[in-house]
């Protein structure tokens, strides 16, 4: 039986259409303009009515289209390197002339940019600056080797926040407006606090939701924090959700493995990966992605609260320790039978100390561990057949671990016979 649809998707599609067609319409009343990175607090740029999009989202959705390598493709043509990241390629790949599914995205006036999430993006992003011709924002981000912040670090972060609103200060042509921002934290802190309650919902065992429905529906927590529209999709979802647990409904059909995600997703194959480990009733119910947006903002403290939750909301921006504890505290608290870890060729930083994770993880939480090699939207990086075979002898380790014995089919039965 097919999953049923949720209703808030409808809600979250028709909200990212018109946050695109907003964008290119402010653009052509010529309000003011920004490309951001998605670990950056562009609350500050909601605060100062300039329209925010996020290269890095838009790239996404070019993969879930399956347009990845013919952008990449292009990309390549010009001189990129088939090891740079293909959110990159895709980017370039739309800036000269490839299919985008928003029709692109209208050029920026300033681009925002924070380190904590790779390096690759300072140099994309400073690319950026040239293509356009525009203004360009860096907020550094120290790396937590101890998995907290410092408190000088807190205070280097939230000097380059002050300084990255006097240039937008100077771009927009009026003093930024510190009551219009607190109002911005209030939604945003909202937003987060639904979108985690969200999360926590589909930790509940059966899940009411399929990791691939809630990334389908994380697009407003991503481009439009600090606005009532994101708040809108995710107090929605939050009810339907709570309805879905109420009268106890399994949103992947049959839940005999349950397993966690680590890594950006394969963007181009979200349904059929999920439909293909659902044939072994093994369900993905949850993702360390996706708690990458769930930070506790405080409207009374905005600059020095988003200090410390943009810089230690991302793994890639901690220690390999730190995120082992948090691997195994999410595989706890999602009752998971297995962890999946992506080793995403294009996203190395987030795929680093994969072993190291395999390792601790099996030794801690007493669960396998299957290792995908991949990319987030490149395809031509992905063996299919690769991934079927491991699928196939993992599903068997997990038989043997939960049941002791292997699985016999139907259809093996009928073929004895």
């Amino acid at each position: 039986m097919s999953p049923k649809k949720l209703e808030t998707t409808t809600l979250t599609q028709k909200v990212m259409r018109d946050y695109y067609a907003g964008c290119r319409e402010a653009k052509a009343q010529g309000r003011k303009v920004a490309w951001s990175t998605v670990i950056m607090p562009t609350e500050i740029l909601v605060a100062a009515d300039v329209e925010v999009l996020f290269p890095e989202n838009h790239s996404a959705t070019c993969g879930t289209k399956g347009l990845g390598p013919a952008l990449s493709e292009l990309a390549e043509a010009a001189g990129l390197s088939q090891e740079t990241c293909s959110y990159v390629r895709c980017d370039l790949g739309v800036r000269m002339g490839g299919h985008s599914p928003w029709g692109g995205l209208p050029a920026p006036d300033i681009v925002f940019c924070a380190t904590a999430s790779c390096s690759t993006v300072t140099k994309w992003f400073e690319d950026l600056t040239r293509h356009f011709g525009c203004e360009l924002a860096v907020v550094d981000m120290p790396y937590n080797f101890s998995g907290s912040i410092t408190p000088h670090s807190i205070d280097y972060i939230v000097a380059q926040f002050e300084e990255s609103i006097r240039r937008i200060e100077r771009i927009t042509g009026r003093p930024f407006d510190r009551d219009r921002f607190t109002e911005v934290m209030k939604l945003s802190r909202e937003a987060h606090e639904y979108w985690r309650k969200c999360l926590e919902l589909g930790a509940t065992k059966p899940s009411p939701i399929t990791t691939t429905d809630i990334l389908v529906n994380m697009g407003p927590i991503v481009c439009l924090r600090g606005t009532q529209a994101a708040v809108d999709v995710y107090r929605s979802l939050y009810a339907e959700l709570s309805e879905r647990v109420a009268s106890g409904y399994v949103a992947a059909g049959e839940e005999r493995f349950r397993l966690f995600w680590d890594n950006i997703p394969f963007w181009f194959a979200l349904g059929s990966l999920s439909r293909r480990l659902g044939e072994h009733g093994a369900a993905i119910v949850g993702a360390t992605y996706l708690y990458h947006w769930v930070r506790e903002v405080d409207p009374a403290d905005p600059l020095r609260s988003m200090a410390r939750e943009y810089s230690t909301a991302v793994t890639m921006n901690q220690s390999v320790a730190h995120k082992i504890d948090k691997l195994c505290g999410l595989i706890s608290l999602y009752q998971a039978d297995g962890l999946v870890i992506h080793s995403n060729r294009s996203c190395k930083p987030d795929a680093l100390g994969a072993l190291d994770l395999q390792r601790a993880v099996e030794r801690r939480c007493g669960v396998p561990v299957l290792i995908l090699e991949g990319d987030h939207t490149d395809s031509r990086a992905v063996s299919d057949a690769a991934v079927q075979t491991r699928i196939e002898a993992y599903i068997e380790a997990l038989e043997q671990k939960k049941y002791g014995h292997l699985r016999v089919t139907t259809h093996e039965i009928h073929a004895s016979r």
